[in-house]
């Protein structure tokens, strides 16, 4: 077997993909139940349900800008994690905003290129997401490199889903991350050496990604429980978006500590 997984093995196996990505497509054309449109807006609440991933990102990226006078470095003094992961983490929450943007073109017009730009912006997020964890692990230039195979990785997985059909890539770059990101989640709340948020704010990824991930699986089903008033997969991008904001709170005590330390010394 092709350790790529070529659409003929798994149609031999009982697993046939559509240029979706997915088993099935209803008789409006794409895998998403939700095909209702509202101001002009085909498939309106899967494309609407898109500007929370937006605002968790552009959240994300204020809370790291310089504040009040206060740049990076006073960050850094405060505590030398924080310059470790500022630069992964503004990957991630721009990666975010390019999800938002790729998902919202997808679901405005669903066919397989519109899906390769979605992806794009999912895999930026990922390789922040990832660099992240790693930097907080290791080596910050461990974490540069690694962001670096990340988006790589997700720019071949991507063509090759494009271009051949090949599913298996892209499946183990978004789920063998995950896995990675629960390691590192557990050895976190194990050491015991972070307090309140920022101790589990990876089990919370973690926890409300498999959530999104199980919205989107049960997206008719979700719409018939609802008497069609939403479906699985727009409860899906809000779970997405929830997902990143345990990484945005984080960041508010990181940020604010340095604001006082620095303001308390211009003051002296």
């Amino acid at each position: 077997m092709s350790l790529l997984i070529d659409p003929q093995c798994l149609a031999s196996m009982g697993l046939s993909f559509n240029a979706h990505g997915h088993q099935h497509v209803h008789a409006h054309g794409h895998p998403f139940v939700d095909a209702r449109s509202m101001f002009g807006i085909p498939n309106t609440f899967d494309v609407l349900s898109n500007l929370p991933m937006l605002v968790v990102g552009l959240i994300g990226l204020w809370r790291l800008l310089p504040i009040r006078g206060v740049i990076s470095d006073a960050m850094a003094s405060a505590d030398p994690r924080n310059a470790l992961y500022e630069k992964p983490a503004r990957l991630a929450f721009a990666g975010l905003a390019l999800t938002c943007l790729g998902s919202s073109l997808y679901h405005w017009h669903p066919v397989p290129a519109t899906l390769a730009l979605d992806r794009m912006g999912m895999a930026v997020t990922f390789a922040g997401v990832l660099a992240w964890a790693v930097a907080e692990r290791l080596q910050v230039i461990w974490a540069f490199r690694f962001a670096l195979v990340v988006m790589v990785a997700g720019g071949v997985s991507v063509a090759l889903s494009l271009w051949s059909g090949h599913v298996l890539p892209w499946a183990v770059l978004q789920f063998g991350g995950l896995a990675l990101v629960l390691v590192h989640a557990v050895v976190t709340v194990r050491e015991g050496t972070l307090t309140g948020l920022c101790k589990v704010k990876w089990l919370a990824l973690v926890v409300l990604y498999v959530l999104a991930k199980w919205l989107e699986v049960q997206d008719e089903q979700i719409f018939l429980w609802t008497r069609e008033r939403i479906s699985g997969h727009t409860l899906k991008h809000l779970a997405a978006a929830l997902a990143m904001v345990p990484l945005v709170l984080s960041l508010t005590n990181a940020v604010k500590m340095p604001i006082q330390k620095a303001q308390l010394k211009n003051a002296i």
